[in-house]
């Protein structure tokens, strides 16, 4: 029996001991396929915390009866089946028939395509218009429809984005909250619109906004979607913000310990920025010594991000526009693009800063909640669940009450 051959030793093709070396291969061709790929990798997405589910390829669609008498109305696994299909317009769709009540419905009943009479391209079309800076009238004339079916359409849209958010927007472990307000009328005007908006620094996710005037009351709803969105970390999160005279109580109001204040004053000389200053307001000193270490661009905190984030604002709506001669003159309406605006920029479009080798991710990607960029035809498509009943007393009548004796 012959032996095998064994490989010279220091020859050109001799192992290197390792268990994976291939005695085939050249040592210089096996580094450079190495170094090719690190260089091609662009890293795993990073995962979403522990004790927290994994991210998810695409949001779920759950069919639900859309009867509220029906009892399995609000429960999270019904009993619908398929159930034929039925003709229209547009062609045969699908019918799904509740085991429980036994009525049928169709498959689009719950979605934002429901009884619509256009094709969904044209209502994908025209809210991606709407987030890149068109007006609603040549929105109108690019898709060939009316200005009031695109108002109709984007009122829609926002109230599903909002619940698209609400449903599935949540930062497990932030580190920064940047917050500031954008004027959407000239200062001075007789009926002044702000914008709230907050950002987290390290995932880049629009985290809060609200719409309405610049008083306490529209700060207090603000900082209460902020705090739902990213208040349940196991670290206390910085928080920056320019110095309103607002912020603080509320801010005590709505985070206490759970986050240190720091207030980022910038004093200009001639339209330009002199120096910045920063105080901190509230917050041990130790806990905001090791917010500063976390801070992804040094340790000076700033606001920077958040102001990156209005002048992307300004360009992806018509309303905020300087010099528009349609600037916001009805709050709901800018509330109503602001919703669609945001659920795009957190769910769709890849940020820039967060290109890691050839992959670009998303806010969302970043934060953990999805492991790809979604569409508005996907988003659009998800079926929210039931609207709880709001718990309320009612103290006009009182329940009757047994009487002794009878």
């Amino acid at each position: 029996m012959i032996p095998a051959a064994r490989p010279i030793a220091g020859g050109p093709f001799a192992t290197c001991g390792r268990s994976d070396c291939n005695p085939g291969i050249h040592p210089g061709l096996r580094a450079t396929q190495r170094a090719r790929k690190r260089r091609t990798n662009p890293g795993p997405v990073p995962r979403a915390p522990s004790g927290v589910l994994p991210m998810r390829t695409s949001p779920r669609r759950r069919h639900r009866c859309p009867f509220p008498d029906c009892p399995s109305h609000k429960k999270r696994h019904s009993r619908i089946v398929r159930h034929g299909r039925y003709g229209s317009r547009r062609g045969s769709r699908l019918r799904l028939l509740c085991r429980v009540c036994d009525r049928t419905f169709g498959a689009r009943r719950g979605t934002v395509y429901y009884r619509l009479r256009s094709t969904r391209d044209d209502f994908d079309l025209a809210m991606r218009l709407q987030v890149e800076g068109v007006t609603q009238a040549a929105a109108a004339r690019s898709v060939g429809i009316s200005v009031s079916t695109i108002a109709r359409w984007k009122e829609r849209a926002a109230f599903h984005a909002r619940a698209f958010e609400e449903e599935h927007l949540e930062v497990k472990d932030p580190i920064e909250l940047q917050l500031d307000e954008l004027c959407a009328r000239g200062k001075g005007s007789r009926d002044e619109i702000w914008l709230y908006s907050g950002l987290e620094v390290w995932s880049r996710v629009w985290a809060a906004t609200h719409v309405g005037r610049r008083t306490k009351r529209s700060t207090r709803l603000f900082l209460r979607s902020a705090r739902k969105t990213c208040g349940n970390g196991p670290e206390p999160v910085l928080v920056t913000t320019d110095p309103y005279v607002y912020y603080e109580p509320e801010l005590r109001r709505a985070f206490g310990p759970k986050c240190v204040y720091v207030q980022v004053e910038n004093l200009y000389r001639r339209d330009r920025i002199l120096r910045t200053e920063s105080r901190l307001v509230f917050g041990a000193r130790h806990k905001y010594e090791a917010a500063k270490a976390r801070l992804e661009d040094g340790s000076r905190p700033n606001t920077s991000f958040i102001e990156r984030l209005n002048l992307f604002i300004r360009r992806a709506i018509s309303y905020l526009q300087r010099r528009t001669p349609a600037p916001a003159r009805i709050p709901r309406c800018l509330s109503e693009a602001i919703d669609v605006l945001r659920c795009y920029y957190n769910f769709i479009r890849p940020h820039s800063s967060l290109r890691f080798g050839k992959v670009t991710r998303t806010p969302a990607m970043q934060a953990g909640i999805f492991s790809r960029p979604l569409t508005f035809r996907e988003i659009f498509n998800w079926v929210p669940p039931p609207q709880r009943d709001p718990y309320t007393l009612d103290f006009r009548t009182r329940p009757p009450t047994a009487r002794s004796g009878s």
